[in-house]
């Protein structure tokens, strides 16, 4: 594992450690997203992951809140002000992993139009399907209509498993503009039935009309 990777982790780690402490106090729960809140938007000039994992690395709790404009006197000494400064950088992470991934789904749409092609894969994670974490949306060009295929492991079983859904995407973007699915998510255990169910919906969802 990386050094990124291995301060993300610790970043992940400190989120999931905040919030189970303080879900069963509606006062603390507010106190701590509103300090997670305004510690991420102190980070909002950072541009990108790297440059995230290095403020980390040379600054330190009482710096951000400063910065941020907060003042640790008024904090509840209830609250894990170490898990909310990580709590506050992994929101920051995804935010900048979702512009990534914004950009280089408009990017490759762009490519794509220049082309015949009538779909384009917007995303990817990963680089063997059979091996999780893996995942890969293609849309289809002029409806946006897009398959989403992704091998994660079950919590249940610790073995792989395989999933396929449809979606609505914008097509001129390849973001997300219905929260209903246009096809139901479906998991499976065997990669061949996989297989097959997601080249059926591709059938359905991305062949031209």
């Amino acid at each position: 594992m990386s050094e990124r990777d291995a301060v993300v982790r610790e970043w992940a780690t400190a989120e999931e450690g905040l919030y189970p402490i303080v879900t069963t106090r509606p006062d603390l729960y507010e106190a701590c997203t509103g300090l997670v809140r305004s510690l991420a938007d102190h980070l909002r000039d950072v541009p990108d992951l790297h440059g995230l994992v290095a403020t980390f690395r040379m600054t330190d709790l009482a710096t951000d809140l400063e910065q941020a404009g907060i003042d640790p006197t008024g904090i509840s000494p209830e609250i894990r002000t170490d898990l909310v400064r990580g709590a506050a950088y992994a929101m920051r992470s995804r935010e900048l992993i979702g512009e990534d991934q914004t950009r280089a789904a408009r990017a490759a749409i762009a490519r794509a139009r220049r082309t015949t092609e009538s779909t384009v894969t917007i995303w990817g994670k990963g680089d063997n399907e059979l091996h999780p974490p893996y995942r890969r949306v293609e849309m289809a060009l002029d409806t946006g209509r897009a398959v989403a295929i992704s091998t994660e492991i079950s919590p249940d079983t610790m073995r792989a498993i395989f999933i396929v859904a449809g979606i609505q995407l914008d097509p001129e973007t390849g973001e997300a503009i219905d929260d209903d699915l246009l096809a139901a998510e479906r998991t499976f255990t065997d990669a061949k039935e996989w297989h097959a169910a997601a080249d059926e919906l591709r059938s359905l969802l991305l062949e031209p009309e």
